[in-house]
C-alpha cells in the first residue's frame, strides 16, 4: 500500500511552521496512542514516522524535494524512531484511567517525551487549569508512569506540581528529576506546560485584570456605581460623571501577582456607552431640551 503524504498524516500544510507540526503530532499522538480506546497502533507508527521526517528541517526540505524516496530512507524504513518495542518507545506509556474532569487526580494532560535512546528523557505534561487557579495559584497532583530502563520497568508516580499564582497560559513549570530513568540511573526532568482555560467575564493583559461594563448615556453623563467581579470577589465601583466610551477606571493593585515581584497589577474597568435606538416621547423631549440647554448663543 502506497504511504500517505506526511503532511497528510499529521494533518498541517507544507506552509505548517515547527510549532504547528509539533502541535498536531502532540494533539494526534494522545488520540492514536494504543492505550487509549481510541488508540490505533498502525497510525500511531504512521503518525511517529511522519513526525521524524517533518520536525528535521533537513529531512523535510529533502521530503518536500523528493517525496518518500527520500523520507523513508531518512525515517529508517518505517521504523518507529523512538526505539524498538513500544511504538511510542521505551520512554512513556500513557495512562487514562482514572482521569475525567473535576480537577486534582481528573484534569486531563497529554504526555510525550523527548531525548534519545541512551541518553536522559525530559517528560513534558500540558496541563489544563481553571483561570482562578491561574491567578491565585493551586497545587495538582498528576499520576504518571515513566519508563525505568535501569530496571527495565516502568515507574508509577503521583507527583504534587506547585503552580505559582499569577501564571499565564503557556507558561511552564519545571521538575528535576522526575523525568525517566535512563540505564546508568539517572533520571531526566518533567515539564508541565500550562494552559488556562478562558473566565466569562475577565481576561488578563500581561498582569493586569480587565473587565468591560456598558451604560446608558444618563448614567455615563451623570456618573454612578456599579458592581464589578474582581479576582477577590464583587465590589463596588463609583464611575465619574462623564465616562464617555473607552474610559478606564482601574482599581489599583487587584490584578495577577507578578511573578518575581513582590507587587500585583491593576484590575482595569473599560466603559462602553448604549446609545439608545428607540426613545418614546418622554425621552425624546428630555433630550431636545437638553440639547436646546447646551446650545452656544450668541448676540
Amino acid at each position: 500500500m502506497d504511504k500517505r503524504d506526511y503532511y497528510e498524516v499529521l494533518g498541517v500544510d507544507k506552509s505548517a511552521s515547527q510549532d504547528e507540526i509539533k502541535r498536531a503530532f502532540r494533539k494526534q499522538a494522545v488520540k492514536l496512542h494504543p492505550d487509549k480506546e481510541t488508540g490505533d497502533e498502525a497510525k500511531f507508527k504512521e503518525l511517529n514516522e511522519a513526525y521524524e521526517v517533518l520536525s528535521n528541517e533537513q529531512k523535510k526540505q529533502a521530503y518536500d524535494q523528493f517525496g518518500h524516496a527520500a523520507g523513508a530512507e531518512q525515517a529508517g524504513g518505517g521504523q518507529n524512531p523512538y526505539g524498538q518495542g513500544n511504538p511510542f518507545g521505551d520512554g512513556v506509556q500513557f495512562d487514562f484511567s482514572g482521569f475525567g474532569g473535576g480537577g486534582g487526580m481528573g484534569d486531563l494532560f497529554e504526555m510525550f517525551f523527548r531525548g534519545a535512546q541512551n541518553q536522559t528523557r525530559d517528560v513534558e505534561i500540558a496541563l489544563t487549569i481553571d483561570f482562578m487557579d491561574a491567578a491565585k495559584g493551586t497545587t495538582k497532583e498528576l499520576s504518571l508512569r515513566v519508563a525505568d530502563r535501569k530496571s527495565g520497568g516502568r515507574k508509577q508516580e503521583d507527583i504534587k506540581v506547585k503552580i505559582p499564582a499569577g501564571i499565564d497560559d503557556g507558561q511552564s513549570i519545571k521538575l528535576e528529576g522526575k523525568g525517566e530513568v535512563n540505564p546508568q540511573g539517572q533520571r531526566g526532568d518533567l515539564y508541565v506546560h500550562i494552559r488556562v482555560r478562558p473566565h466569562k467575564t475577565l481576561r488578563r493583559e500581561g498582569p493586569n485584570i480587565i473587565s468591560e461594563i456598558t451604560l446608558d448615556m444618563a448614567d455615563a453623563a451623570l456618573g454612578t456605581e456599579v458592581d464589578i467581579e474582581t479576582l477577590d470577589g464583587e465590589v463596588t465601583v463609583k464611575i465619574p460623571a462623564g465616562s464617555g466610551p473607552g474610559k478606564v477606571v482601574k482599581i489599583s493593585g487587584e490584578g495577577l501577582p507578578i511573578i518575581g515581584a513582590n507587587r500585583k497589577g491593576d484590575h482595569l474597568i473599560v466603559i462602553n456607552v448604549e446609545v439608545p435606538k428607540k426613545l418614546n416621547a418622554k425621552q425624546r423631549k428630555a433630550l431636545e431640551d437638553y440639547k436646546k440647554a447646551t446650545k452656544k448663543h450668541f448676540w
